[in-house]
């Protein structure tokens, strides 16, 4: 009989020095198993390395990049604004990767101005809706827009919208990013190198996130935490030390979505795998994913519909399922509420459970500390009975930690954010670390060219608008446009072709 190799501890074979295909023993710090160590989570998980990595995503995509599909999107017609229904104007970008069933991450970016205060006028008085008044207490900024409000005379569309079927109406803007960016009625929207033509020094702006809306005041409550001051001197200071500057007009800010695990925190499944050489999988979820929180189904006409992608004259809607006690975010599409609610949708995704917001709570301030790794907790319990839930879809703006793809856009719209200072550690030098990373943005890049994968996966999933309303895609359009899913409708899309010709879709 062969000698028993090994003993009851397990076999311990060393590791040759050059293993087979490239595969690395892993290490770990604490315990035996596939945990990688605390200073690998720590590095992989900093802020420093997504906007590392958007900055070079961004550089690569200036001259190499064509999958942009700019839109535009009409609001239905009780939402209208001003002159006319208002118009929502952004782009799709596709980013191609090895790390998604299709082949592509989508992220949204929607324009800045959207709506513009100057375009607004209050029927009594004919005055356009600039800031008269900002007032402040230690949390918010109260800005009263010019005008004679009352309940008889509320504040108008999109600031407030009455709908029969919603008691008080609906204030679409709450969540909204707002900035002071319009100088004159009419005028350009200025930007962080905008010159004052008298002083010949820049003017600066505020943005901070609208929490909410009084039309028969035409007050507006604005969140001072996670507010962003843009400085003469083109600093970015956060949270903003002053508030909204009076006789200036508002704008709707940029908002970005992206569809990639990072953002949403969620592992896609369909039942393919192209990373594997199109290799046909059927996804199941372990028990240890199984978490509280919100569940979507997206259905056509009453049928539930799961398809990647979808025709040109269909419609689907969102349903959101959550427990009681929980708090959905405004101008959501159907409610429900039931108990025991998992957020996982099985064969579809897998929700990583996490609130992906940055691990300090007003960063820029004197005396706050070093950010570190993300919070991962997103609901709170207590004697294993849950007490609130926390996974908010408000964009937090600096609170947020973006992943590559919307540091990328951010790059592109000039608001990319100053270089965090949580750098990768345990290395030889920050400048190899660094060169690695950009060595590797390139050969993933051009890897991705040498397969062929951008043209499979276009080919297997629908460009947008047409796969906007599939389950991967349909809960980031709605953070994306801020309305009820059920207004999210192909027919609304106005596409731009490469020559900047519009076409309907």
């Amino acid at each position: 009989m062969a000698p028993k190799r090994g003993s009851s501890f397990g076999n311990f074979v060393q590791s040759p020095v050059n293993p087979p295909n490239g595969v690395k023993p892993i290490t770990t710090e604490f315990s035996k198993g596939s945990v990688p160590d605390s200073i690998y989570s720590a590095n992989r998980e900093s802020a420093w390395s997504r906007w590392r990595r958007g900055y070079e995503i961004a550089t690569a995509t200036f001259y190499d990049n064509s999958y942009e599909y700019p839109f535009q999107y009409e609001l239905p017609a009780n939402f209208g604004s001003g002159d006319g229904m208002p118009v929502v104007s952004g782009t799709f970008v596709g980013f191609p990767t090895k790390n998604k069933e299709m082949g592509m991450h989508w992220a949204g970016w929607r324009f800045a101005g959207a709506m513009r205060s100057d375009q607004l006028v209050d029927p009594i008085t004919s005055e356009r809706l600039y800031i008269e008044s900002v007032t402040e207490d230690k949390d918010n900024w109260y800005v009263k827009l010019a005008g004679s409000w009352s309940e008889s005379n509320p504040l108008p569309p999109l600031f407030y919208v009455e709908d029969p079927n919603v008691p008080g109406g609906l204030t679409p803007l709450n969540s909204e990013i707002l900035e002071d960016r319009i100088i004159t009625p009419g005028g350009e929207i200025i930007d962080k190198d905008t010159l004052n033509p008298e002083t010949q020094r820049r003017y600066g702006y505020v943005q901070a996130v609208l929490t909410n809306t009084n039309q028969t005041t035409g007050v507006l409550t604005l969140r001072k935490s996670g507010s962003i001051q843009v400085t003469p001197d083109k600093e970015y200071l956060t949270p903003s030390p002053i508030g909204f500057t009076p006789g200036r007009y508002l704008i709707t800010g940029s908002r970005f979505c992206c569809s990639c695990q990072d953002f949403t925190h969620r592992d896609y499944a369909f039942m393919r795998d192209i990373s594997k050489g199109n290799k046909k999988i059927f996804p199941r979820n372990k028990v240890s994913y199984i978490k509280p929180g919100r569940f979507e189904l997206t259905r056509r006409d009453g049928i539930l519909d799961n398809n990647a992608m979808t025709p040109g004259n269909v419609n689907r809607t969102m349903e959101v399922y959550a427990p009681p006690g929980y708090q959905l975010p405004p101008n959501t599409a159907d409610s429900f509420v039931k108990n025991n609610i998992a957020r996982d949708s099985p064969g579809i995704y897998a929700d990583f459970g996490a609130t992906y917001i940055r691990s300090t709570t007003d960063p820029g301030t004197l005396g706050a500390r070093a950010e570190g790794l993300p919070k991962f907790g997103d609901y709170s319990s207590n004697q294993g009975e849950i007490t609130a839930l926390t996974d908010n879809w408000e964009p937090l703006l600096d609170e947020l930690r973006y992943c590559k793809h919307i540091y990328a856009l951010k790059f592109a719209d000039n608001t990319f954010p100053p270089e965090p200072s949580d750098f990768p550690v345990g290395r030889d030098s920050m400048a190899d670390w660094e060169q690695r990373l950009v060595d590797q943005t390139e050969n993933e890049q051009q890897s991705l060219k040498a397969a062929n994968l951008n043209r499979f996966s276009l080919s297997q999933m629908d460009v947008p608008p047409y796969n906007c309303q599939t389950p991967m895609m349909m809960p980031m359009m709605q953070k994306l446009f801020n309305v009820p899913t059920d207004l999210i409708q192909m027919q609304g899309f106005t596409m731009f072709d490469k020559e900047g010709r519009p076409y309907k879709p």
